[in-house]
């Protein structure tokens, strides 16, 4: 489960904002990685092994920034050197995911982004590998999981939505603010669409799962995001982009008691339906000629440090944030999830101060400002918070809550006090 949206602001000054954003929601213990992969040349006839199939490899790739689950060869979530950022979500279909080895829905964000220097060009790519190879194969970690896919693309000019069946897909332009959860958006309001389609009253309503679409809070967490971005104001920075991430629809406390919870901001907890928590978050400044982007690199982003990336630091394929990077950030995790609510306002306002230091000096030295400065500066604000967040007094009670998050640290063998 997860959730994605664009905010579009333009005034008749033609003062411009475009951000993209997205929660990867996975289960606890899957860790999340972020990579750089550097624009390639291929010879004919190069083929490239994604996921669980082989399939021709373009001529030539571009620079891309990447997040996505380690064991995977696609992509949740990402963007490229051109400002084309892509991510995908499971969608909850009555005609569920096939179970046959073929493309992944993470398998053809990165191969779009790779290909592609337009959102545009980014659906059609999409749409092509679609209908030649199809979308299937196991996309759980501990345990099955079979998924269509939605696709929201954005560039600075163009946002899409693309839903997906099997190999059929309908797509739709957008020129304001959207945003898309695990559940169909579209109904015969589509730009373009396959044959299979095209003959739809209701693409939505004749194909939703509605049992899963339900129960996963889809449309809830929908809303709240769209509910979020209407609130933004002129003035905002891209910490609002941050916000809309960490919401708990609406509260500021994670929430520990619902067996049913699930929020844009997810955290796992007991019982059948809450089993994912958000495992990184990616966030993409388009308003600029380059793209700025910012990224945790680690899970629950009301936890979490955004920190930026530049394409120009890299200068070959690079894991900017990786698995160790993420299991070490979890031991802190999970430890403030039991912490007071007030420890946790006092790491969230030092986190909220520390992230516009970030943007002030991105800002005010777009040309000299490097990450290895900026990553010092967040990991030892970290390293201060996990001493601090071992030694806090943890809240009583949450008998279901604490258990279900001892079974995930013992499943990886972590060894964490509540």
């Amino acid at each position: 489960m997860c959730d994605t949206f664009v905010f579009r602001y333009e005034n008749p000054d033609h003062d411009r904002k475009v951000w993209f954003g997205k929660n990867s929601d996975r289960e606890p213990n899957e860790a999340h990685e972020v990579v750089f992969l550097k624009a390639k040349n291929f010879d004919a006839g190069t083929t490239i092994q994604c996921t669980y199939i082989e399939i021709p490899q373009a001529e030539s790739t571009f620079d891309v920034v990447l997040c996505k689950p380690v064991w995977m060869w696609g992509a949740e979530m990402g963007v490229n050197s051109h400002g084309v950022v892509i991510g995908n979500e499971a969608l909850f279909t009555k005609k569920g995911g096939s179970e046959d080895n073929a493309l992944t829905g993470m398998d053809l964000v990165r191969l779009a982004l790779e290909r592609s220097s337009t959102a545009r060009s980014s659906i059609d790519c999409i749409i092509n590998l679609l209908e030649s190879y199809g979308q299937g194969g196991n996309c759980g970690f501990s345990h099955p999981f079979f998924y269509n896919n939605s696709f929201l693309v954005v560039d600075r000019n163009e946002s899409w939505i693309l839903e997906t069946i099997g190999k059929d897909w309908v797509a739709r332009k957008y020129s304001t603010s959207t945003a898309i959860s695990n559940g169909l958006t579209i109904k015969a309001d589509w730009d373009k669409a396959s044959q299979g389609f095209e003959s739809a009253k209701d693409l939505a309503g004749e194909n939703s799962d509605w049992l899963f679409t339900t129960f996963s809070q889809a449309s809830q967490r929908r809303e709240c995001v769209l509910t979020s971005l209407k609130s933004v104001s002129s003035g905002s920075d891209i910490s609002s982009a941050f916000d809309v991430l960490r919401s708990h629809n609406g509260s500021d406390e994670i929430p520990r008691r619902s067996l049913t919870a699930n929020t844009v901001c997810m955290h796992a907890g007991f019982g059948p339906i809450r089993i994912n928590q958000t495992t990184g978050s990616l966030v993409v400044d388009l308003s600029g000629v380059e793209p700025e982007v910012w990224i945790t690199g680690t899970s629950a982003p009301c936890l979490s440090v955004f920190q930026p990336v530049r394409f120009s630091h890299f200068q070959e394929d690079t894991i900017i944030s990786s698995e160790e990077d993420w299991w070490e950030n979890e031991i802190f995790h999970r430890t403030m999830l039991f912490c007071h609510h007030s420890d946790i306002n006092a790491f969230r306002e030092q986190r909220d101060a520390l992230e516009a230091d970030f943007i002030r000096t991105i800002r005010e030295n777009p040309n000299s400002w490097t990450m290895d400065a900026l990553l010092r500066t967040k990991r030892e604000y970290l390293n201060v918070w996990r001493d601090r967040s071992n030694n806090a007094p943890k809240i009583p009670g949450y008998f279901l809550f604490r258990n279900s998050w001892k079974n995930f640290n013992s499943k990886t063998k972590l060894k964490i006090h509540y």
